[in-house]
C-alpha cells in the first residue's frame, strides 16, 4: 500500500488525508483494493458511528479512491473490493433516525460507491459488477 494511504488509514490521520489528492492516480492504483478492505474494517468497528474523525477519514479516502478508479478506468480491477465494502454497509442502518434527515455514515459510503459504479465507463466488466446479485436493501 502507498505509504501515505497506509499512514492515513492505519493512524486515522485526518490531518494528512487531504494530501492523498496530491498523489497521481498511477501512484495509488495498485493499492486501491487493499485500501478499500482497510476502510471496510474501520467502518465495521463498533465505535464508527460515534467517531467523527474516523468518518471524516473514511469519507476523504473513499472520495480519493473513487476519483482514482474513474480516472484510471480500473473499475473492473477494484469492483470486487467496492462491492464488498458496499455489501458491508447493508449490514448497518442506512435510513436517518429521528428528526435528522442527514444520511448515516454507512449510507454515505454506500451512496459514494453506487455513484462510482454508475458513473464509470459502462464496459461489460463494469456492468457485471454493477449487476452483481446483491442482498435485499434494509432501510429500517
Amino acid at each position: 500500500m502507498h505509504p501515505l494511504f497506509s499512514q492515513v488509514l492505519s493512524q486515522r490521520d485526518l490531518s494528512r488525508a487531504g494530501d492523498l489528492f496530491s498523489l497521481q492516480d498511477a501512484q495509488i492504483e495498485d493499492c486501491l483494493s487493499q485500501a478499500l478492505e482497510q476502510i471496510k474494517a474501520i467502518s465495521c468497528s463498533p465505535d464508527y458511528l460515534t467517531n467523527d474523525n474516523d468518518q471524516a477519514v473514511v469519507e476523504i479516502c473513499i472520495t480519493r479512491i473513487t476519483t482514482a478508479i474513474r480516472g484510471s478506468g480500473s473499475i473492473e480491477r477494484h469492483g470486487a473490493a467496492l462491492v464488498g465494502l458496499w455489501e458491508s454497509c447493508l449490514e448497518h442502518r442506512l435510513a436517518p433516525q429521528g428528526e435528522s434527515h442527514e444520511d448515516t455514515p454507512h449510507a454515505k459510503i454506500a451512496s459514494d460507491i453506487t455513484s462510482c459504479h454508475t458513473s464509470v465507463y459502462v464496459t461489460d466488466g463494469a456492468l457485471r459488477f454493477l449487476l452483481h446479485p446483491l442482498p435485499p436493501l434494509r432501510f429500517l
